[in-house]
């Protein structure tokens, strides 16, 4: 098809095209001029004149040219998945070299590559003459070397880059080499038609062949939960090609083989039974399928799936101090649970291995003690899979243990700011520096160590907190008044130096009492570091921590070092508050970073009688009044949450809400000697952890009057509830998969008893859907597993894709070269104004009449002169210049005052023109007369 090209003009202010009506004027000057010139010079100077006249008139009217022509921009789309032989990608160059080969020169064109990701080969660029394999250096090597996430194919991405690439200004065309198969991504190509038609983008697309894959297993299929000795079926899916009539398998529970199998084959899709299977232990068990065979694809020759094993509930108790573990590990037994006690360091990051366990309980865990990931399995725990989560305080939970603004905090029903505003906190860190604290601990010395820790406190204040520092020996020190400005103090603790003497840690006491006496804080504390050694009473000191504690002062004690620790629990007693033992001083910067959050975020240690809100909910049914209890952490409730007991200051004790799918459960007091002292040998403290852990665990799926089925297909899967009973009843479902990722999926009813939903499966991995039906919180629960990426699922053409996008965007499925590089669409109009050039020319062609004009006059002159210097026989004057110099030769005159012309003489001029008038008068010829005349010419002048 030949190019339409064709060029048109226009002015934007036409109003200037009147100045064009001056032409008769300059026509008529030129005329009646009288200038004595040649006919031709005359002419070529008017033209010019004229010219640049006309040039200035169309610069001002501001004239455009406007360009219409058909341009071609394409972009080559070239599927790199696994899924994509080499030779397809080769015969797709071949097509591509040839299409390039046809573009016109005005087209533009380029490649990318793109298999879970799109990357760009070629930026879009004029088409070049030479083949791709020399001209522009992309060859299979960088094609592979340019791949990236081989293991999926995200087509939906690829066209949004090549969307991106193509210029305006251009016919925009897209070609596409794929299979056609889109498994990654977040969006199906159906649901994106719509964008991609209004891109006004012809995509043209070549089906490619894919991998010739002899065998798969396509699924293992076993029961997501099981009794406890229960015998289960277990089925595999798999499908094969012919290629191969017989094969054997093997099948691993926990990584350990428990049977082979031996299957005939025959071409499609088949369903194998496997061996009766029979688990005696709780938990989740994972069953993994090998064929034992070598094909194209080696990775889809595997399954995996998973079952649990459950008998009574089971509940994973995860304790900061296992030596505490045994008072609520005997009664939560006594209650039907399995219980299994951990550490924080043995918490799984599994969300499998959580997922085992019917509740979750966390007690006096710090939030740095757990990972970010850890914390973010704990939200999914809850939120997606609908388990149980009970968090008990203590000196390292809730704000004291640094839950704020992390995932334990969202999934809890408590904010770990109290009422109370941290504003009104006044700390005063007194620090020993008497000689003992210069002695090294590894390579480090006790006072860098205190100094590294009193940072760290500082730097967990909040910014309107007052803080101030105190060091004493023989003397008191103070290094840093009361103060909001934690930088000085960062500062200003380096000024802390160990030395020797005796210890006076009583003035030191009472200048910290006396400093915080003086402010205004509604909250203040101290924070002693000390070995506990002084030159003071014992006694002294202990009337001292008492008049403290009588002025609302609270007292931390930390001892550090070969320390007389009795003395200061002693100490700590007296003045109502706690000691912290510290016997590896390596400890102390994240000791007292707790001990400032536990200021931080209140927590109260006193004695007081819980208040109970609400007597007849079924988690307190039949508990009476409980006993006292002697600390707590303050928090807020959420403005959804459910208070079931609060402290003497109107705090929450116990707290729960829906969280997602799941319940959560918040006891700010403790389980242990500390803060709970008097519960644990309380008649119903037994009945009364039963009924709270209970209270969260999930509905039974053996209660629920649904199905849940998951189909996976292509990297999608689709989400089938099938109800009992028709209803309009709602459902929740939430999918967590590998990787973190979580989501909710909305389902929506196709029939009265059927509802439906899809979402994508981006990794592979275990991903567990759990639907609850809103109202009476029936649930069930499905786990599927995904041995593989979706790219090793599936080895076919999705032809009927390829050609609806072709036809939906006026494509072709299947182009040749021809019809790849051929021109199409509107053409595309260009304009571009010519004022500068139009100016530019206008100024060169006045400056050519001027010069032309001038050297007119100056060429008779220049005649002259030459003349002088030449044998007048030989001279030649041009008739123009005879005429010339005739008339300056025949009269001078200039203008009087009443216009007439006089003519001026003089006696030697006279003699002079009489002589050339006589010697004219008898000339035969004006050759002759010239070279006398111009004689007479320079006599004159010499007189």
């Amino acid at each position: 098809m030949p190019i339409l090209y064709s060029i048109m003009f226009d002015f934007q202010a036409p109003l200037f095209l009147i100045l064009l009506a001056a032409s008769p004027f300059l026509i008529l000057a030129q005329r009646r001029t009288k200038v004595i010139a040649a006919k031709w010079r005359k002419g070529i100077t008017f033209f010019l004149r004229g010219a640049a006249l006309l040039c200035a008139i169309l610069a001002l009217a501001d004239l455009h040219r406007t360009h219409k022509e058909q341009r071609l921009a394409v972009v080559f789309l070239m599927d790199t998945s696994e899924s994509i032989p080499r030779a397809q990608h080769e015969e797709a160059f071949k097509q591509i070299n040839a299409a390039v080969a046809q573009l016109k020169s005005t087209d533009r064109f380029g490649i990318i590559s793109f298999a879970k990701e799109a990357s760009v080969l070629l930026e879009i660029r004029p088409k070049q003459d030479q083949p791709l394999e020399s001209g522009t250096m992309v060859s299979l090597e960088t094609l592979a070397e340019q791949a990236v996430g081989r293991e999926g194919t995200d087509v939906l991405t690829a066209l949004k880059r090549a969307i991106a690439l193509l210029p305006d200004n251009y016919h925009r065309r897209i070609v596409l080499f794929s299979d056609g198969i889109h498994n990654a991504g977040g969006t199906s190509l159906k649901d994106y038609m719509p964008l991609l038609l209004a891109s006004n983008v012809e995509i043209s697309t070549m089906p490619l062949d894919a991998v010739n894959d002899a065998v798969q297993v396509v699924q293992l299929q076993l029961p997501t939960q099981v009794g406890k000795g229960q015998s289960f079926k277990m089925a595999a899916v798999i499908e094969t090609d012919g290629s191969i009539p017989t094969l054997t398998a093997t099948l691993y529970r926990d990584e350990m083989l428990i049977d082979e199998v031996e299957w005939t084959l025959q071409s499609g899709r088949q369903v194998f039974a496997l061996p009766v299977q029979q688990v005696w232990e709780d938990g989740i068990h994972t069953y993994q399928l090998k064929l034992n065979v070598t094909d194209a694809v080696p990775e889809n020759n595997q399954a995996y799936g998973v079952v649990k094993s459950t008998d009574k509930p089971h509940a994973l108790y995860v304790e900061s101090d296992l030596a505490h573990a045994a008072h609520l590990k005997t009664v939560l037994e006594e209650n039907g649970f399995v219980v299994e006690v951990i550490s924080a360091a043995e918490m799984p990051s599994e969300l499998l291995t959580l997922q085992r366990s019917d509740v979750l309980i966390l007690s006096n865990i710090a939030a740095e003690a757990l990972s970010t990931e850890q914390r973010q399995r704990i939200e999914n725990y809850v939120r997606d899979l609908g388990h149980g989560l009970v968090v008990i305080g203590g000196d390292r939970a809730f704000g004291a243990g640094g839950y704020t603004e992390t995932a334990l905090e969202r999934v809890l029903p408590v904010e770990m700011t109290p009422r109370e505003q941290k504003a009104s906190v006044a700390i005063l860190f007194v620090l020993d520096t008497s000689g003992s604290m210069a002695n090294y601990v590894g390579t480090r010395q006790k006072i860098q160590l205190a100094i590294e820790g009193i940072r760290a406190g500082i730097r967990n204040l909040d910014e309107e907190d007052l803080a101030g520092i105190l060091g004493f020996n023989i003397a008191v020190q103070v290094i840093s008044e009361l103060t909001v400005d934690h930088g000085a103090l960062l500062q200003n603790v380096a000024r802390l130096k160990p030395a020797g003497g005796t210890t006076r840690m009583a003035d030191a006491i009472q200048r910290a009492h006396e400093i915080l006496k003086l402010t205004d804080a509604k909250r203040k504390h101290i924070i002693l570091l000390s070995d506990g050694k002084s030159d003071d009473k014992e006694s002294q000191l202990l009337d001292l921590a008492k008049q403290i504690a009588d002025a609302r002062i609270g007292i931390t004690t930390i001892a550090i070092g070969d320390a007389n620790k009795r003395f200061l629990d002693q100490f700590a007693d007296a003045g109502g508050g706690r000691s912290v033992y510290v016997q590896n001083v390596q400890e102390l910067p994240s000791v007292l970073m707790h001990t400032v959050r536990e200021t931080q975020s209140y927590v109260v240690q006193e004695a007081f009688q819980p208040n109970i809100t609400e007597p007849m909910a079924p988690i307190l049914e039949g508990i009476g009044t409980p006993p006292q209890l002697y600390g707590y952490v303050a928090t807020t409730e959420k403005p959804t949450a459910r208070v079931f007991i609060r402290s003497h200051q109107d705090e929450p004790i116990l707290a729960s809400w829906h969280f997602g799918l799941g319940k959560t459960i918040a006891w700010t007091s403790d389980v242990k000697p500390a803060w709970a002292k008097a519960w644990i040998p309380w008649l119903n403290f037994g009945r009364f952890w039963g009924q709270v852990v209970n209270w969260t665990l999930p509905a039974g799926d053996a209660n629920s009057d649904f199905d849940l089925t998951v189909l996976p297909r292509n990297g999608v899967a689709e989400v089938i509830i099938d109800a009992q009973h028709s209803s309009q009843a709602a459902y929740i479902l939430r999918v967590a998969g590998p990787n973190e990722a979580s989501e909710r999926i909305e389902m929506q009813q196709v029939t009265p008893t059927r509802y439906s939903g899809t979402f994508q499966m981006r990794d592979s991995g275990t991903y567990i859907a759990t639907a609850q039906r809103k109202g009476d919180g029936s649930r069930q629960t499905e786990i599927l597993s995904v041995s593989y990426p979706a790219e090793y699922a599936e080895f076919s053409v999705n032809t009927a894709l390829l050609k609806k996008l072709a036809e939906d965007t006026a494509g072709i499925y299947q182009p040749t070269p021809a019809q790849i590089a051929a021109s199409a669409g509107a053409p595309i109009e260009k304009r571009a104004s010519l004022a500068q050039a139009l100016l530019v020319a206008a100024a060169i062609m006045f400056v050519l009449e001027m010069i032309l004009r001038r050297f007119s006059i100056a060429s008779g002159y220049l005649a002259e002169l030459r003349g002088q210097f030449r044998n007048p026989s030989e001279t030649a004057v041009p008739e123009t210049l005879t005429r010339l110099t005739r008339k300056k030769a025949d009269v001078s005159t200039m203008a009087n005052r009443d216009g007439h012309a006089t003519l001026v003489t003089t006696p030697q001029c006279k003699s002079v023109v009489g002589e050339t008038a006589h010697e004219a008068a008898s000339s035969q010829s004006i050759e002759g007369a010239m070279p006398r005349l111009l004689a007479a010419k320079r006599k004159a002048r010499s007189l």
